[in-house]
């Protein structure tokens, strides 16, 4: 399946009726083109294939390019906007800002070109995939399964890559949304439809800045104050109410913020009453959680509060940059959350017996010993040396410690409380409530065992008894 998402302006009905927010046309995409064109594209270099998509603006069509012999997708302008200054601008600056605009995961421009019969057409790389809404849609609520919600991830992580890139440069997207995502058969991600993309002043830019004028002065066209541009459940509220002069990179950490939030959900985050409050200038109601429509435990708290700071209604609330988001995103898939590193001399007492369990802990380097106080001595249960781990059950069943862990040597550990542990696996909450259970259950076995006077052959602390096999 192959998609190229046009250019034209998106508006959904949620504002007043003074705006004009109608559908495209409800006829097929090729009647409209064939009226308003009387005919397809007509150059000597390439060859029409069919139509792949259309907007308020005009389609994109697959067409082979006889040079070259390859596919690639075409956008033209419809032909009764070709009079229309403002359209016209649109569609070469896109042109220009796209092509200038050097990423892995942005669309390479080839040709910005006339045919035939005078109409304007942009040519670019043909993406075979799906958009990022449409894999949502088919995947349903096994999006927040642990692989699933992973790779979704891991494609808005190339997101950030691309819009930080552009930002990096003095564009703003500001039309980011799951159906401006592509995602192609080989893995591959594309930040689609720059049509509404703009220029800013005064930021530090890295490698060449983007021109959309022929000459050295850089030109930055400001809509028409308060007029509506972008698509409205993923605007951020100073788009939303047409302060063109204040958007900056967070008016795109929003957009990105609010794919998040799809992502978790399966819906935008702006809803009618939402984003009519901030057309009007009321007081807006608050974004509900995305917790709030997903099955219980299935958004990891973490996700949920890395896509609120996002959306946070004050720019100063959210992130400072896309950069900033994804540090978070990646923080969250890693696990890690900056785990501490502690260090124990030899004979230490690391944990105790009937103590409560705040916190686990990794060898990385030296030997401990666990053990038991019965009749006031001191039994050992285990010599544990790098890469092992104690101190885990305690802090998933919330209760006691039933063993005690020592130094045998200089050690150094890593500390990982319970909060760590909480989002490590809030990525998989099932993961967590399974873990806690085998906690729980362990203990009670073990303490059957204590309480019939047998020797437990492992302690819930500190691993295998000194008899067991490894």
């Amino acid at each position: 399946m192959q998609r190229v998402v046009q250019s034209s302006i998106e508006l959904s009905p949620l504002i007043p009726p003074r705006v004009d927010l109608r559908e495209p046309s409800s006829r097929g995409p090729e009647r409209d083109f064939r009226a308003s064109s009387g005919g397809g594209l007509q150059t000597d270099r390439y060859s029409e294939i069919g139509i792949i998509g259309h907007g308020g603006s005009g389609v994109v069509i697959r067409a082979l390019d006889k040079d070259i012999l390859r596919d690639v997708a075409i956008k033209i302008v419809d032909p009764s906007l070709a009079t229309d200054g403002s359209e016209m601008g649109r569609f070469t600056e896109e042109a220009r800002i796209t092509g200038q605009l050097e990423h892995p995961s942005i669309v390479p421009i080839y040709e910005l070109g006339v045919d035939d019969r005078g109409r304007r057409f942009l040519c670019m790389k043909l993406i075979e995939g799906a958009t990022l809404e449409e894999t949502l849609n088919q995947l349903g609520e096994s999006r927040l399964t642990p692989v699933q919600l992973s790779q979704l991830l891991q494609v808005l992580l190339k997101v950030c890559d691309a819009v930080s890139f552009a930002h990096s440069r003095g564009v703003l997207h500001r039309d980011l949304k799951p159906t401006n995502i592509m995602v192609s058969d080989f893995g591959q991600v594309y930040v689609l439809d720059w049509g509404i993309a703009r220029l800013r002043r005064g930021i530090p830019r890295v490698g060449p800045r983007v021109r959309v004028s022929a000459g050295l002065a850089e030109t930055v066209e400001i809509d028409a104050p308060g007029s509506l541009v972008g698509t409205t459940c993923y605007m951020a509220p100073e788009q939303l109410q047409g302060k063109h002069d204040l958007l900056d990179e967070r008016t795109d950490v929003f957009a990105l913020g609010a794919t998040l939030y799809q992502i978790l959900t399966g819906q935008p985050p702006l809803t009618a009453d939402i984003a009519r409050a901030f057309w009007m200038r009321r007081d807006p109601p608050p974004i509900s959680a995305p917790e709030t429509f997903a099955p219980p435990a299935a958004v990891p708290p973490g996700l949920s509060r890395i896509a609120m700071r996002a959306l946070s209604y004050e720019p100063s609330e959210r992130y400072a940059s896309v950069a900033s988001l994804k540090e978070d995103l990646e923080a969250f898939q890693r696990g890690a959350w900056d785990v501490p590193r502690i260090t124990f001399a030899a004979g230490s007492i690391i944990i105790r017996e009937g103590e409560a369990g705040d916190a686990a802990y990794v060898i990385l380097e030296g030997r401990c010993v666990a053990y038991q106080v019965e009749d006031g001595q001191e039994v050992e249960l285990r010599v544990m040396g790098p890469g092992e781990v104690f101190g885990e059950t305690a802090v998933f069943s919330r209760k006691p410690r039933t063993a005690s862990v020592k130094a045998a040597t200089d050690v150094v550990l890593l500390t990982v409380t319970g909060e760590t542990l909480l989002k490590t696996l809030g990525i998989n909450s099932w993961m967590g409530a399974f873990v806690k259970a085998l906690a729980d259950r362990f203990r009670e076995a073990d303490q059957k065992l204590r309480d019939a006077g047998r020797p437990a052959e492992r302690s819930s602390e500190g691993g295998r008894g000194p008899d067991s096999k490894p």
